[in-house]
């Protein structure tokens, strides 16, 4: 079966103490761009507020963790500011106007990759302002896999207690769920960056774009990247549909 592939990326926090967040968003869809997915299949969630902040000695930059290259140029604006919310971001997952931007318009056919990077508390993943709730996260994608709007979807959340936003996600619907933490614990920032004066990164994104950037996607499978992660980040968890983590990378981020 072959579909488009689209993918979600969303750092949920402002301020620049959080730069990490943004910073982790932007490395990947540089990453992403490289291996030809389209922009308007990608949907971009990120508050904006860290390129030209004031605190940012280099200015109109964001700074990868990778190689200190900036990643920030050309990255798309979908949803900047206030429109980075729960409510659109539910919408722009499951095609939904509402959003009033860019959604991803998925068929039975489609992949779908979702990234997020942000704060979270037990069962919240949390936006600039409000949360999404763990319970309205799962009814979305049971809605979406009823409507047949995707093949297979991916979901890659770094965020504290991470594991209890997709513990209760269902292995028959063919959703791939992996965490940074468990229902119990919190990431662990790394990276820090002198002149900045805020970490990079944190352990769990930091693996993930390390793999990333240095793999060729179609020699290597989700599972190889789980076990990659896992060498260092013993709070990573796997949910949903396992049974995914052998496809190769090429199948949800490489046209």
């Amino acid at each position: 079966m072959s579909g488009r592939k689209w993918v979600l990326l969303v750092a949920g926090s402002k301020g620049w103490g959080n730069y990490r967040h943004q910073a982790n968003v932007c490395a990947l869809y540089q990453i992403i761009k490289r291996h030809r997915i389209p922009d308007e299949q990608i949907v971009v969630m990120m508050f904006d507020d860290i390129a030209q902040n004031s605190k940012n000695p280099n200015q109109g930059k964001i700074i990868s963790v990778i190689n200190q290259e900036n990643v920030y140029t050309g990255v798309p604006k979908d949803y900047t500011e206030t429109n980075v919310n729960p409510e659109n971001f539910l919408a722009v997952l499951q095609g939904d106007d509402s959003a009033g931007g860019k959604v991803i318009k998925s068929a039975s056919d489609d992949e779908i990759f979702v990234y997020m990077s942000g704060l979270g508390d037990q069962y919240t993943f949390h936006f600039p302002e409000y949360q999404l709730s763990a319970t309205d996260l799962i009814e979305a994608i049971n809605t979406m896999f009823t409507e047949k709007k995707f093949f297979k979807m991916v979901i890659y959340m770094d965020s504290d207690y991470s594991g209890s936003m997709l513990k209760s996600l269902s292995s028959t619907i063919n959703v791939y769920a992996v965490t940074s933490c468990d229902e119990k614990n919190k990431n662990s920032l790394c990276d820090p960056d002198k002149t900045l004066k805020v970490p990079l990164s944190d352990q769990f994104s930091s693996a993930l774009l390390t793999f990333l950037y240095s793999n060729d996607f179609s020699a290597v499978t989700l599972k190889k990247l789980i076990d990659f992660i896992t060498k260092n980040v013993k709070t990573t968890r796997q949910f949903g549909a396992t049974k995914i983590s052998h496809c190769p990378l090429s199948e949800f981020l490489q046209n």
